[in-house]
């Protein structure tokens, strides 16, 4: 029995020690399998707190984070990625993204972006603090530059090529259209109009 034990144990020092996994599993990290520094090709279960630094594949846990990069699906409540990511990010609360993201982002309370976004995000705030190329919906969203379109109670932005539609609309430069009940184009001659403002 002893010597099974000794075995048990150094196989699954093992599978912590191994660069990459095909699966990881957790609770609180670092008490997971494989350890905080491996990658996860594959599923990673991370429970209450996951911590690997590359993910490929399925992400489920309540709070998971990636220090590397992540592509495929992350599902948790609190999802964070210091890398680049791709894929689907949905998050009960909060999805937040260091790098470049590109894909469909959901999210109940927020969507954090600190580099480019392309593709759709969804969620009560929706913040993006470089560029948007796609669509955001929410109650706020903001973003530096936006390609593309914001839906939602308020939007804001720094400079627009698209759409803007919400109750109130406020950006410094348009290239497109805003609709709602109050929009500001600062640059723009007519710079608030109701119903709508347009500015090329």
């Amino acid at each position: 029995m002893k010597k099974l034990m000794i075995a048990a144990f150094a196989a699954l020092a093992a599978f912590g020690a191994m660069a990459w996994s095909p699966l990881g599993i957790g609770i609180v990290a670092p008490a997971q399998l494989p350890y905080v520094s491996s990658d996860v090709y594959g599923l990673r279960l991370g429970g209450i707190f996951g911590l690997n630094e590359n993910v490929y594949g399925v992400d489920v846990g309540i709070g998971e984070v990636a220090t590397g990069n992540e592509y495929g699906l992350q599902c948790g409540v609190f999802d964070v990625i210091w890398g680049e990511a791709a894929g689907l990010q949905v998050g009960g609360a909060l999805n937040y993204n260091a790098a470049t993201f590109g894909g469909l982002q959901a999210a109940g309370l927020c969507n954090w972006n600190g580099l480019a976004v392309y593709g759709l995000q969804f969620s009560t705030v929706n913040a993006n603090q470089t560029s948007l190329s796609g669509l955001s919906f929410g109650a706020l969203n903001y973003a530096a530059t936006v390609s593309g379109a914001q839906f939602g109670a308020i939007n804001l932005c720094d400079s627009v090529t698209g759409l803007q539609v919400g109750l109130i609309n406020v950006c410094d430069k348009m290239k497109g259209i805003q609709i709602g009940a109050l929009n500001m184009i600062t640059t723009s001659p007519l710079s608030v109009m109701v119903i709508a403002n347009v500015w090329f």
